[in-house]
């Protein structure tokens, strides 16, 4: 079985035997010494500004994004979520839950973000942006840089869903005025799925109001503590040395490396996949993975056959899409024989659907 998914993904030899380990008791110095060099090598890989905080929390990305909106915003806040697939959504879900003043800048599935239209929500009294680097429902990657400077333009936290984009695309915390980073253990990182990952500016932290904030998900709790290495509560202590290992190993590089290889991986799938009968939407994507659109329609039956018949596990879409997309992941141990494997495949599922 090969995992083309964007999450959990193919893991490395490296990381199965960790985790396939015993646990160690973790409150203790080594284990504190251990997340202190975590902080450091995560702040440094998105680039983060001389004074930042780090958070790892023992839940999926949106607990994440769950407690991202808990501890930054209030009831006084005005949001503006980008809606460009299920993921937008969840955070514009996730803001009306508590009750914060949202509006969406909704995106057709499958077009373009558009930086024309998107300027007229400047100057209309928002108080923070909430987006997902790259809606992973699509591929679409949407333009940090300019978002990054249309917040601070409008006085606003920006608030980033790093969870799919971390290490395949370019993140730069500082260069892009991000003042919350999310991401998780489940994609580029290659690990089990169970800790997300948080980057917080200084900005963002004079937000937190700890006495309001969930009791499990209290940032100014997660903050002291990591004073001294240690979490608040009990973590995944086998992913928490695992991470440790992946980030020495990819800090050793360099995150710029990492996005080259990635990229890597996407231009060779994609450039192979021409020759087949799909197609690829002509928006701006993430190097995370590629939605391979089915004009036959028949995008459930080869996810299935591919799965079934081949090993080969790809990401199906929901609701009315589940038969016109698939999504090709380009994260974890993946070779370029890999995808020509895949794409062999492929043609024979495409090629026997024809002749049916």
């Amino acid at each position: 079985m090969i995992l083309f998914t964007v999450g959990p993904v193919q893991m490395y030899p490296e990381t199965l035997k960790t985790e396939g380990t015993q646990l160690p008791y973790f409150r203790t110095e080594n284990f504190g010494s251990m997340m202190k060099e975590s902080e450091e090598l995560f702040l440094r890989s998105v680039k983060a500004p001389e004074k930042a905080y780090f958070i790892a929390l023992t839940s999926s990305g949106t607990g994440a994004m769950d407690a991202a909106v808990q501890n930054v915003l209030n009831g006084h806040d005005k949001v503006l979520v980008i809606n460009g697939g299920s993921f937008g959504s969840r955070f514009a879900d996730i803001t009306r839950r508590y009750g914060i003043d949202t509006d969406t800048y909704d995106i057709p599935f499958l077009c373009p973000f558009s930086k024309e239209e998107f300027e007229k929500y400047s100057g209309r009294g928002y108080t923070a942006l909430l987006v997902n680097a790259c809606e992973t429902s699509t591929g679409q990657k949407y333009d940090l840089d300019y978002l990054g400077d249309f917040c601070r333009r409008n006085d606003m936290i920006f608030i980033v869903d790093a969870v799919s984009a971390y290490l395949a695309d370019p993140v730069d915390m500082e260069g892009q005025k991000i003042d919350v980073l999310i991401t998780a253990s489940q994609k580029a990182l290659a690990l089990s799925p169970g800790v997300s990952l948080i980057a917080l500016s200084e900005r963002a932290k004079d937000r937190c109001s700890g006495h309001k904030a969930s009791y499990y998900f209290d940032f100014l709790s997660y903050i002291d503590n990591q004073k001294r290495g240690q979490p608040p509560f009990t973590s995944a202590v086998g992913t928490m040395i695992a991470l440790n290992q992946r980030l020495k190993a990819i800090m050793a590089e360099g995150t710029e490396k990492e996005n080259a290889l990635h990229a890597a991986r996407a231009e060779y799938f994609r450039k192979a996949l021409m020759n087949l009968p799909v197609s690829i939407p002509d928006i701006p994507l993430s190097n995370c993975c590629t939605p391979v659109i089915f004009p036959e329609k028949n995008a459930g039956t080869a996810y299935k056959t591919l799965m079934e018949e081949y090993g080969l596990v790809l990401t199906p879409s929901g609701g009315g899409w589940k038969d016109i997309q698939l999504r090709v992941g380009h994260l974890g141990n993946l070779s370029e024989a890999d995808y020509d494997k895949l794409l062999e495949a492929m043609q024979h599922v495409l090629d026997k659907r024809k002749d049916d």
